[in-house]
């Protein structure tokens, strides 16, 4: 009698699946009818928002440093700051008047990161941090021939010197000399020094554009002047950006690209030269094309479902007239995915209302799972998941989990892929959104499908190098190379016939 109930309830659970399936494709393709191309200028919308932060931080940099400039200028008429440079460069050492210097320094030259007290000839005698620099020689030291050394053998002048590496510091730090005065005597500079913490912080601060997005300054050498959010180490003065944005910003002071940019990743790119107190930056803002391309398809995705739909049919495919030999072969099983073992094969048989998903990162690793029709991908309401109680599932959502987690560091993400393999459209929207709700875009997801076969066989190598799919048709075996499919990115320029 338990084995009948059963038996019956599993029936159920089987048609309700059907129907829920069938209700959701017919209500989207109703849904498509109605949908229409999208007038929407996709580059002149994306240059236009990264103008907008571009202008705001160059502006907020401007301000931050003219600030700076005004602040460091002001200290030869602090009365505190120049009686203690007298007293100190006269060989008095007290407690009480360095207390009262660090203290001046805290309420008023906190934004600097030290403040150097340089006499004529270049001998450091005192300083707030009391680095190498400190009872050194800036003439004489092997500083001697760095930009500070530089500047200050101008004494009639003031100056601001660009960041560059200095080395008691051991970080790259920009200066501010006042030159002192005393009875039309030229005694000594203060130096305030600074660091790239308050430049980065400007730079960094969220501005709600996209994730793959950052604004950057690049000196008149095409070296960083901050740091890249993509990559783990400083890049200040050490990452070259030789791309065709900086040159063109240190030609023709501004534009608005499409470029590679210093990971080789294709960008859009808003550039522009521009001066801090005399010396000229250029400052950059990003995004990567494959975000923007993506978040253009979620802002009409019932019209790009549809256009979509179209080309899933136009592949390359040959005949064959046997099934491949799968010496080492790992099976996977309908509601199971599986991580394939080293020098083996990964491979599901039969997949015909249900759907495989290969997620696979090449020369690294490879999953396939094996997604049945009741799987989030195929219906997602609370009513199907109230039905089918322990029958739902989300395989995608936790194969996609377990692969961040254990498999990837987010540098990589970009890099790994996802193929979507059935007979039919079914599942592919939902699929498709689930695969984007982890941060990954268009480009990273191909979708394989054969409308006439009757059923498909799926063989994913340990090393993501090979992804096959051989479909039956009713009178012919055809075969499928996955790894050569156009991505969804790739698909969606053609259909809004984007110019490259």
């Amino acid at each position: 009698m338990v084995g009948k109930m059963k038996k019956n309830h599993n029936k159920y659970i089987t048609f309700f699946a059907c129907l829920s399936v069938a209700l959701a494709v017919a209500g989207y393709y109703l849904v498509l009818s109605k949908s229409s191309a999208p007038g929407d200028d996709i580059k002149q919308q994306t240059f236009a928002a990264l103008d907008a932060i571009k202008n705001d931080k160059r502006a907020e940099i401007t301000r931050h440093f003219n600030e700076m400039g005004k602040n460091a200028h002001a200290i030869k008429d602090d009365k505190v700051m120049r009686n203690a440079f007298k007293s100190l460069i006269s060989g008095r050492k007290e407690s009480q008047l360095e207390y009262a210097v660090d203290e001046r320094y805290a309420h008023r030259y906190g934004d600097f990161y030290d403040i150097l007290f340089v006499d004529s000839s270049g001998y450091v005698f005192h300083s707030i941090k009391k680095e190498r620099d400190y009872h050194s020689n800036l003439f004489t030291s092997p500083m001697a021939n760095n930009e500070l050394a530089q500047a200050l053998k101008r004494p009639d002048e003031e100056h601001f010197v660009e960041f560059n590496y200095y080395r008691p510091s051991n970080e790259p730090a920009a200066f501010f000399t006042v030159s002192l005065q005393e009875r039309g005597q030229h005694i000594g500079w203060f130096v305030l020094q600074m660091s790239t913490n308050s430049t980065n912080q400007i730079l960094t601060k969220n501005h709600d554009f996209g994730r793959s997005s950052e604004v950057y300054l690049v000196n008149r050498n095409s070296l960083m002047l901050s740091n890249s959010r993509f990559i783990d180490d400083s890049t200040i003065l050490r990452q070259k950006v030789d791309t065709l944005a900086v040159k063109a910003a240190l030609d023709d002071n501004s534009g608005d690209r499409i470029i590679e940019d210093y990971r080789g990743v294709r960008v859009f790119s808003s550039f522009e030269k521009f001066d801090v107190l005399g010396v000229p930056w250029v400052i950059i803002a990003e995004i990567d094309e494959d975000e923007v391309l993506t978040e253009f398809y979620k802002n009409h995705k019932k019209y790009f479902q549809k256009e979509f739909v179209r080309y899933l049919a136009q592949t390359s495919r040959h005949e064959v007239e046997t099934q491949p030999e799968e010496l080492s072969r790992q099976r996977v099983d309908m509601n199971e995915f599986a991580k394939a073992e080293k020098g083996k094969t990964l491979a599901t048989y039969g997949v015909a209302s249900c759907t495989a998903v290969a997620v696979y990162y090449p020369g690294k690793f490879s999953y396939l799972a094996h997604v049945s029709p009741t799987d989030e991908i195929y219906q997602d309401s609370a009513l199907s998941k109230l039905f089918l109680g322990r029958h739902y599932h989300n395989f995608l959502g936790e194969l996609l989990a377990r692969i961040e987690f254990f498999d990837l560091v987010p540098a990589q993400r970009r890099n790994l892929k996802v193929a979507i393999i059935a007979p039919h459209t079914q599942s592919f929207a939902k699929a498709v959104d689930a695969v984007l709700s982890h941060d990954l875009d268009l480009a990273n997801i191909t979708v394989l499908c054969d409308l006439d076969a009757l059923q498909g066989d799926v063989y994913v190598d340990a090393s993501g190098t090979r992804l096959e799919v051989r479909w039956k048709e009713k009178n012919r075996l055809l075969a499928e190379d996955g790894l050569k499919r156009e991505n969804l990115a790739q698909i969606l320029k053609k259909i809004i016939r984007y110019d490259v």
